[in-house]
């Protein structure tokens, strides 16, 4: 009986590990379809991004200072576009991962990385503006992003990295302690990989009763940043960061306080 009762924990535990193999994807990229308000339609920055038709919007206030945005995993940017014009004291370009929104294709770390490398290149050449303007802000999932994108792109102003982790295998280990979690992941997301490689000013941004992410990660990753950084800790859950009137606060004076 005790052996028959080991086999079937066993084969339990094996079918467990297979399912959430294959099925890791709608775990990590919750790919949403929002209705775009017709007031931005006329700021649309669709473009075909390696092969691949991409939904964005270009939001331009006529500031000389640009905000790239990369949002969570289930973040539609459309939905995000009347709060960015409102709230942030920059131009802004969000552009929906594959799979998002409009966007064509199946979201994977190295496409969606891959991705917003050359969207930060065509939108530079594009508008004929120097990197040294740009700011890259991810949030979540789009902090995993943006830290990428800025240790292949070192010239750009600055980083702000909301409700950031240092892995999506540390966050998986935390949220699913019986997991080989390292042997299965294929996309850990290792922010704190590229944090040596980060040159230029980084706020961080952190929920203090984040119930996604756990606080501590955000702050492994800020303290693993070698360059100037600033940590800012918000009295809000992970979802509802945003909310707090401290957050575009806290970003327009990071903003300002590197390009007047």
């Amino acid at each position: 009986m005790i052996i028959k009762a080991f086999i079937s924990a066993a084969v339990l535990y094996i079918c467990a590990v297979l399912w959430m193999w294959c099925r890791q994807e709608s775990y990590i990229f919750l790919p949403k379809h929002g209705d775009v308000l017709p007031e931005f339609e006329h700021f649309r920055w669709d473009r075909k991004i390696n092969g691949v038709q991409h939904q964005g919007w270009f939001l331009d206030k006529g500031k000389v200072k640009t905000v790239l945005y990369y949002g969570g995993n289930a973040e539609d940017l459309a939905g995000h576009c009347e709060e960015m014009l409102a709230e942030l004291d920059a131009n802004v370009l969000m552009v929906n991962y594959r799979g998002y929104g409009q966007s064509e294709g199946t979201p994977g770390e190295k496409e969606l990385v891959a991705d917003s490398i050359a969207i930060f290149d065509l939108f530079c050449a594009e508008k004929n503006i120097s990197p040294a303007t740009v700011f890259l802000m991810g949030r979540s999932l789009g902090s995993g992003v943006a830290i990428q994108v800025a240790a292949a792109r070192p010239a750009v102003a600055g980083i702000i990295l909301v409700t950031p982790f240092e892995s999506i295998e540390a966050v998986a280990r935390a949220q699913y302690p019986w997991l080989p979690v390292k042997g299965i992941l294929r996309h850990p997301f290792r922010a704190i990989d590229y944090a040596p490689k980060i040159q230029m000013p980084a706020l961080m941004l952190l929920a203090e009763f984040d119930e996604v992410i756990p606080v501590q990660s955000g702050r492994r990753l800020g303290e693993a940043l070698s360059c100037p950084k600033e940590f800012i800790t918000l009295p809000t859950g992970h979802n509802d960061i945003n909310e707090h009137p401290g957050y575009f606060k806290a970003v327009n004076r990071f903003i300002k306080a590197l390009h007047n």
